[in-house]
């Protein structure tokens, strides 16, 4: 393998960690929602909404490393391509 070819697996490798993350946080939001609903009596709504605050900025963090990703596997792809004739 090139030395491009390597970097556009370890790209590929880097998203697919990234969407795992993101369905990660996903569940944990779901499972706040669910607990909030469940104990609502019980919970400081405040605080909850401190705790998912903090998820949100932290999947923000995750789309936008995603966003970076993609656009440096596009641009190895497309030299790769043009490097194959």
């Amino acid at each position: 393998m090139t030395i491009l070819q390597d970097k556009y697996e370890s790209l590929v490798e880097q998203e697919d960690q990234l969407l795992t993350s993101l369905r990660t946080t996903a569940t944990y939001e779901n499972a706040i929602f669910q607990i909030t609903h469940e104990q609502a009596a019980k919970i400081h709504l405040p605080t909850a909404e401190k705790i998912i605050d903090k998820i949100h900025e932290y999947t923000e963090e995750l789309r936008l490393d995603l966003l970076y990703v993609r656009l440096e596997k596009s641009h190895v792809a497309g030299i790769l391509k043009l490097t194959a004739f």
